[in-house]
């Protein structure tokens, strides 16, 4: 009999430890394969005063923060540049991109920059082999553009650090309720 397994990973909770770490919103973005987007699944700190005003200020932003082409900012590139296979060949900033697992670009809303991280698939979740790529989404922090070199190198190292202890200590609970299921 086999059994159903699902991954385990509190979102919510590295989403605000993140936030509490930074100072900054953090948002958790996934993609689409059928549309090429990426898609704002989750947000913690979007409850700066500075930041609302600033996105109700600025037309598009908040549509252009909750979904894109995957190519238009950093959490579709830093995704984009771990769905390829390995042996696939890359433009050089996805090169890049995928050599520091780290992509920082200007946010869709101006004066805003996005330092995203990837996040992978949970170790031992299911999956058929080849055909679902280890990277399922992408953490960023919106940080004011003011902040530039040293604070966004150490937000880029903290959040994948952040994110790799997250996946490696997450589970795989099994589901025994859809083992009988499957066996009938």
């Amino acid at each position: 009999m086999q059994q159903s397994t699902t991954p385990l990973l509190d979102t919510a909770l590295l989403l605000e430890a993140l936030h509490s770490r930074t100072k900054q919103a953090v948002l958790l973005h996934t993609y689409s394969p059928v549309t090429g987007e990426r898609l704002c699944i989750a947000a913690a700190g979007v409850h700066d005063v500075r930041l609302r005003r600033e996105l109700a200020c600025t037309p598009g932003a908040v549509d252009r923060l909750r979904r894109a082409p995957l190519d238009a900012d950093a959490p579709g590139l830093v995704m984009l540049a771990n769905l390829a296979g390995h042996d696939a060949s890359l433009r050089q900033d996805l090169r890049q991109i995928r050599s520091v697992q780290v992509a920082l670009t200007d946010s869709p809303l101006p004066g805003w920059i996005l330092v995203s991280v990837p996040l992978r698939r949970l170790p031992g979740a299911p999956a058929i082999p080849g055909a679902e790529p280890s990277v399922v989404a992408a953490v960023s922090v919106m940080a004011p553009d003011a902040m530039e070199g040293d604070p966004l190198v150490a937000y880029g190292r903290l959040m994948r650090n952040a994110v790799q202890a997250a996946v490696e200590t997450s589970v795989v609970i099994p589901h025994h309720r859809f083992a009988a299921a499957q066996a009938a």
